[in-house]
């Protein structure tokens, strides 16, 4: 009983987080985000998407100049959501220490103590950044020499859903004079990143061992947030029974809505492929999932399914 409590207390004072959600992006992470900080004690960063172990793939290490001046996608994304928590603290819905928080983090130059110090000692806390769906065997490795200790969140969702939901968003804020060539390029990205969920799964598998990597899905959370925050906290947190101190969940909050979009069939072709290709031996991690949501992307280019929201 002494050695467990020892154990756990250098658990709770290590520095840096005790679990990364890594995506896939559009697959839910938002929403974990405000479930875990909202209805749990585990702590998450004010701002979502440190992006830290991804900063050479995505070439965007942050800084001020860079939030204040760069094209980059990341940082109009920080700008984003520095203005939305401004937005909030004017109305008063969030309060100042979320805010300083933010501008420091954005302005801040990003080496790994930085990083560690972003999280608290005395309590489980994790990194919630999609991007790092991009890293490979080698990049994964590095995670590991920095962070042996990690549990793994990866959550997922039909394939032919998740990018187009990833095109919608490509448009925020762009002028597209020719869809379909824009989407598949936003596709062809995409499948360039991540060819195959199984792999994804399988690379951080092979790196932390199968039992601290889970894997859930937007689906589920959907449907079933209340089960699937419990089953995601107690992954992160089973010494302390985290999953006591969840509030009961009256709805799933929808953080991103999105807006309704005519699918073009050329694009629609080009999303049923892909998604097709992405689900390639998935069947190794869901075997029940995998052919149901192979039945689903075959009925997704049905007359009547051009309008979408997903």
């Amino acid at each position: 009983m002494g050695n467990e409590t020892n154990m756990e207390t250098a658990f709770r004072t290590r520095r840096g987080p005790d679990f990364l959600c890594i995506g896939m992006p559009k697959c839910g992470t938002s929403t974990l985000q405000v479930l875990l900080r909202d209805r749990t004690v585990i702590y998450v960063s004010p701002l979502k998407e440190i992006k830290f172990f991804a900063r050479d793939r995505i070439g965007y290490d942050g800084g001020l100049r860079n939030f204040l001046f760069s094209k980059h996608w990341a940082a109009r994304q920080e700008r984003r959501a520095v203005a939305q928590i401004a937005k909030q603290v004017a109305t008063g819905k969030e309060d100042m220490k979320r805010l300083n928080w933010a501008l420091s983090f954005v302005t801040a130059r990003r080496d790994l103590d930085w990083y560690l110090d972003l999280f608290p000692r005395n309590r489980i806390s994790g990194d919630i950044s999609p991007c790092y769906h991009m890293l490979n065997d080698d990049e994964v490795q590095h995670v590991k020499s920095q962070l042996p200790h990690l549990k793994i969140v990866i959550l997922l969702r039909n394939p032919f859903d998740q990018l187009w939901s990833h095109c919608r968003m490509s448009t925020r804020a762009v002028k597209i004079e020719d869809e379909v060539a824009f989407y598949r390029e936003k596709i062809d990205y995409q499948m360039d990143i991540c060819p195959r969920y199984v792999d994804l799964v399988e690379r951080w598998q092979k790196v932390y061992g199968p039992k601290n990597v889970i894997v859930d899905y937007l689906e589920s959370l959907s449907s079933n947030p209340g089960e699937v925050l419990n089953r995601i906290v107690s992954f992160i947190d089973p010494p302390m029974g985290a999953v006591n101190r969840i509030a009961a969940l009256d709805a799933t909050p929808k953080v991103f809505k999105g807006k309704k979009m005519s699918m073009p069939d050329e694009t629609c072709e080009l999303l049923r492929d892909a998604a097709l290709q992405r689900l390639e031996g998935f069947e190794r991690i869901n075997e029940g999932l995998a052919r149901h949501w192979r039945s689903e992307v075959g009925q997704r280019c049905s007359v009547g399914s051009r309008l979408t929201n997903l």
